[in-house]
């Protein structure tokens, strides 16, 4: 194993908090198809995380990734990225019920292998381990059940599932896109998209369809362990007129999991959130919005007062909007105007935070429930290792 990480003592010398300012309280393909990593976050009991691009974003050899994150109680965002290995490919999270942080790094031009990180302690620590294959480019190509198991997505030719039982750099193939195409015939499955843990702890997968009117599910039936891994469809309908699907978020929280899929119809997008247990067909949803045209999908995030919330970050050049749904029951809604270039969006209990960079200044902008706008209630500057990567 690589052992890639610095010390303890490295990683503590790279925190830096966001001080509080004043009294105010999908997936992407670059062209030529390779992959773009897209911001993502998530909130659980412990706290909020999030993974927001700085730097030059215009030069892939001096863009990182950095990884934030806010205990729950606080104001203060805080950089925790692991440290050691070059984030210029993108980062992915995996935020587990439980507390736990593991966190994958996704290839470059200098990263030829796909370190993964985890943390018990917020990321004042990290552990290392590593993975066989490179990383896929997703948000939740990672995930972590319970007891410490993990699910990995790779990006390899014959595209598969990893799994391990706590050891991260022990991994074995769970499943092979192509052996999933029977158990969900009526979805057209074209690949996986998202991994998470059901609340039967079983690994469940978000598929992206090539048949219209359905989001692709599957839910592990036989532990892996007794032999070949075998698969019970659990996709949800999109009724009459639903077009092709894709799993974009799929996340496992203390009251179930909670999905988000982008439906294109034509030339039209929209996005659905759903929610539920994981182990059966029985969703609430899919509660869709129609994206506006010229708009697209900038960054995600789950949280929320209940876990269940959902938002998505939308950019038309600089232009940004946010759509927020607070759980299964409820509709979508339209945030007041977003502060320009914002590249981040973060769900945490009522509030929502949007982050936008400038280089390596990091603005944190606010909205609360009955708020008319945004108040900026960080700013800050980041190390960013310019040069490090050439």
């Amino acid at each position: 194993m690589r052992k890639w990480l610095v010390c303890p003592a490295a990683a503590a010398a790279a925190v830096i908090v966001l001080a509080t300012a004043g009294n105010s309280g999908g997936v992407l393909r670059a062209e030529g198809g390779s992959p773009t990593a897209i911001s993502a976050s998530a909130t659980t009991a412990s706290g909020s995380s999030v993974l927001i691009a700085m730097g030059h974003l215009d030069d892939p050899s001096n863009m990182f990734w950095e990884f934030f994150f806010k205990s729950a109680g606080s104001k203060s965002w805080v950089l925790h990225t692991p440290p050691g290995v070059a984030s210029n490919g993108g980062l992915v999270l995996a935020a587990a019920p439980s507390g736990s942080l593991t966190v994958g790094f996704l290839i470059s031009a200098d990263l030829k292998f796909s370190p993964v990180a985890q943390s018990t302690d917020g990321g004042d620590k990290w552990s290392p381990g590593e993975l066989p294959s490179p990383l896929a480019s997703m948000p939740d190509a990672l995930a972590v059940g319970s007891s410490g198991e993990a699910l990995a997505l790779v990006a390899t030719a014959d595209q598969r599932v990893m799994e391990t039982s706590g050891d991260l750099s022990a991994w074995r193939t769970l499943t092979l896109t192509k052996a999933l195409r029977v158990a969900a015939g009526s979805c057209g499955v074209q690949d996986v998209t998202a991994v998470a843990y059901n609340d039967a702890a079983e690994p469940l997968l978000g598929l992206r369809c090539a048949q219209k009117g359905e989001v692709g599910l599957l839910a592990e039936t036989a532990p892996s362990s007794d032999g070949p891994a075998t698969w019970r469809d659990i996709g949800l309908s999109l009724g009459p007129g639903g077009g092709a699907a894709v799993v974009t978020r799929l996340v496992s929280t203390s009251n179930g999991v909670v999905g988000l899929g982008q439906v294109g119809a034509g030339k039209r997008t929209s996005i659905v959130a759903f929610w539920g247990g994981g182990s059966t067909d029985q969703w609430s949803g899919p509660t869709p919005f129609s994206v506006p045209a010229g708009w697209s999908v900038t960054a995600t995030a789950t949280g929320g007062n209940s876990g269940q919330g959902l938002a998505v970050l939308l950019g038309s050049g600089a232009r940004r909007r946010v759509e927020v749904i607070t759980g299964p029951g409820t509709s979508w809604m339209t945030l007041p105007p977003v502060p320009r270039d914002a590249s981040g969006v973060s769900v945490d209990g009522a509030e929502v935070d949007t982050f936008v960079v400038t280089g390596s200044h990091l603005a944190v902008w606010a909205w609360t429930p009955g708020a008319t706008g945004w108040t900026r209630t960080a700013s800050m500057s980041v190390p960013v290792p310019y040069g490090s990567s050439s």
